[in-house]
């Protein structure tokens, strides 16, 4: 069986699951709160006329460090769990796919919700200052210029510094049978990469792939997005690699 039909039916089982009304919910998280804050606090004067840029760019890094690592490791287990959920894994190994299929269509299936979020989320910040622009006519918030190229590569980077967790998560989620255990390890590496950035200032977290999400988020530590970016697409790579060889020699119980 091709990858292709290995694809395909990862998205067919994907479509019983919550995972798309949870990457929708997720992606507007953010928008919500700034619509809601800029339409009853109102804008400072020195954000008047940027505060559709301001909306996007600060909107977007404020999903990378929150929103889209914790949604990462979420979709990343759930979506793994729909064989151990239902007792499938043997039908789905003696069935004619190449194991290495079966993987590759699972892990691209993933960045289908991944960029489904991106996309949705970009939809909901343009709808949210739409609404700003007519409940504070005054501002002319979508008369304003937009920054694309900077927009643009804001998700670029959020993007390719979270590789490693999306992979490390991935391999995880296919990993354990309960799902408790890989969301448990994602969200508790996640606190502590954060904090080994923002409270210690380590100068290990530059290589600890549960910080990378913070790099691009706050730009006191934009020098070092380039490097992170780098060690992320490595993770990423060794990562995959071993999760194939795990996945291809353990033999999974239904």
């Amino acid at each position: 069986m091709s990858l292709s039909l290995s694809l395909r039916s990862e998205i067919l089982k994907s479509k019983r699951t919550a995972s798309f009304y949870l990457t929708l919910v997720a992606a507007a998280v953010i928008p919500f709160i700034f619509m809601l804050d800029a339409t009853v606090d109102g804008v400072s004067p020195e954000n008047r006329g940027i505060i559709f840029n301001k909306m996007f760019i600060e909107g977007f890094r404020m999903t990378g460090f929150m929103i889209l690592p914790m949604f990462v490791v979420l979709i990343c287990t759930l979506l793994p769990q729909i064989e151990f959920k239902n007792n499938a894994w043997k039908q789905v190994l003696t069935s004619p796919q190449e194991k290495s299929s079966v993987f590759i269509a699972k892990f691209i299936n993933i960045h289908f919700f991944i960029l489904l979020f991106l996309i949705a989320n970009l939809i909901f910040m343009f709808l949210a200052a739409v609404v700003f622009h007519f409940v504070q006519p005054a501002l002319h918030v979508l008369n304003q210029p937009l920054d694309t190229y900077s927009i643009f590569k804001n998700i670029v980077n959020t993007y390719i510094a979270l590789l490693a967790l999306c992979t490390i998560q991935f391999w995880l989620g296919l990993k354990f049978k309960n799902f408790i255990a890989p969301i448990a390890v994602g969200i508790s590496l996640w606190i502590i990469g954060s904090m080994l950035v923002m409270q210690f200032n380590s100068s290990f977290a530059i290589y600890f792939p549960y910080s990378f999400h913070v790099y691009n988020a706050f730009p006191q530590y934009s020098s070092s997005v380039a490097k992170v970016e780098w060690v992320s697409a490595a993770y990423a790579i060794v990562f995959l690699f071993v999760g194939f060889l795990d996945f291809k020699t353990r033999k999974i119980k239904s």
